[in-house]
């Protein structure tokens, strides 16, 4: 009776398959968790199964052929928990990807442009400010409010459809593609892709892996 009061405590499940960076099957990797006592196995099948206590732990996998490895954190209760490990390439391989010499700047590269020099530009950038403020209030009122009604439904146009298709592209690419490819693709600026890109990360969507000189971005 008094070892049916005690609390039963659930053990939960993680599982899953291992791939490499093109997503076929990787039938060699080594997966270990940091349990207690820690667990380690081989994915000779490409899947993986480990039985654990509620709480967090830290999984690791990597191919001993191609030296590729990826780690995830994850947290448990109980239950069953399905997470698929993308090894991601080591230092100097996989670089078909990037083979393009021209680099993606970050975001604080293209803020930080070359200071303008010339004083005569920006007069002339002062004039046509000035010109402006000029020809807005000499117009009628309610030409005004047009306008302005004009910009407010262009400020309006929501973010996240744009996010969206950048979404869809990547989804497209088979899950994984590059910032360049994202950049050709669309007909936004190299800051605000830079600044997309964040986003989706932010919000746990992707992850950009920088490789070389540019970014490889990854469907979560």
């Amino acid at each position: 009776m008094a070892l049916l009061l005690l609390p039963v405590v659930q053990a939960a499940t993680i599982y899953g398959s291992v791939y490499d960076f093109s997503l076929n099957t990787v039938r060699s990797a080594v997966v270990e968790i940091n349990s207690s006592p820690g667990q380690v196995m081989v994915a000779k099948n490409g899947t993986y199964s480990f039985s654990v206590l509620p709480g967090q732990y830290v999984l690791k996998a990597r191919d001993a052929k191609t030296d590729a490895e990826i780690e995830e954190n994850i947290t448990v209760a109980e239950g069953q928990y399905v997470l698929d490990l993308i090894l991601l390439p080591a230092l100097g391989q996989d670089e078909s990807l990037l083979e393009d010499p021209e680099e993606v700047p970050d975001v604080e590269s293209v803020i930080e442009d070359k200071p303008v020099t010339s004083w005569l530009l920006w007069i002339v950038v002062f004039v046509l400010l000035a010109y402006i403020v000029y020809r807005v209030s000499k117009k009628p009122a309610k030409e005004v409010i047009v306008e302005k009604e004009i910009v407010k439904e262009v400020r309006e146009v929501p973010v996240a459809e744009e996010l969206n298709e950048i979404m869809k592209f990547i989804e497209k690419e088979g899950g994984r593609t590059t910032q360049k490819d994202i950049r050709k693709q669309f007909p936004y600026s190299e800051a605000k892709i830079s600044l997309m890109i964040d986003e989706l990360e932010s919000k746990g969507l992707i992850k950009k892996v920088k490789k070389g000189r540019g970014n490889i971005i990854l469907r979560v």
